[in-house]
């Protein structure tokens, strides 16, 4: 029917060809977009969210009576975070250097065989990271607020019960959603 179609159009088979191969590559050109932008996505956020545990250990004000074994928990979370999330953010921007420049160096359109053959692996370790990368972050918070808040019991109860529920609905969520992408 398609091939009546074209016939009745006046198309040869050599431009329902080029058609197809013109909607081929305009797919691989959406395919490439599309990668770019989950990689943008997941390296902005992972910037962040490291950009904010360094942050909460470079202002925060620690007096003399903090407990060794808090600060020990709070920096190693802390510093755990941040190696995740600088983890994440590398691979990512790395993949995002490779697709955009493969098409200069192969002198052809990117596909799915360069990204299962290249980035594949990487984009799993990246967003592997990044998913551990979030409930560590929620952890580091609930942490933060016994040091922060240590004579205030209520308060960084508060924080910690919260930080813990976000901990408990992101890995439900994690586990529900994105199982298969590890």
């Amino acid at each position: 029917m398609a091939a009546l179609g074209a016939a009745a159009l006046g198309l040869s088979a050599l431009d329902t060809a080029i058609g197809k191969s013109n909607h081929q590559a305009t797919m691989e050109v959406r395919l490439v977009d599309e990668k770019v932008q989950q990689l943008k996505a997941i390296s902005n956020l992972s910037a962040l969210i490291g950009g904010f545990a360094m942050v909460s250990i470079v202002e925060l004000n620690i007096g003399p009576d903090h407990p060794q074994w808090l600060m020990f928990a709070f920096g190693t979370m802390a510093a755990t975070v941040i190696a995740l999330m600088m983890f994440s953010m590398v691979l990512c921007s790395l993949i995002m250097v490779y697709i955009l420049n493969y098409r200069t160096v192969h002198l052809k359109p990117f596909d799915q065989i360069a990204w299962n053959s290249r980035c594949e692996a990487d984009w799993r370790r990246a967003f592997s990271a990044f998913k551990s990368g979030v409930p560590c972050f929620l952890l580091n918070l609930a942490l933060l607020a016994w040091v922060q808040f240590q004579d205030y019991v209520a308060a960084a109860a508060a924080i910690t019960a919260i930080a813990l529920a976000a901990v408990f609905v992101w890995l439900w969520y994690v586990k529900q959603k994105w199982a298969e992408a590890r």
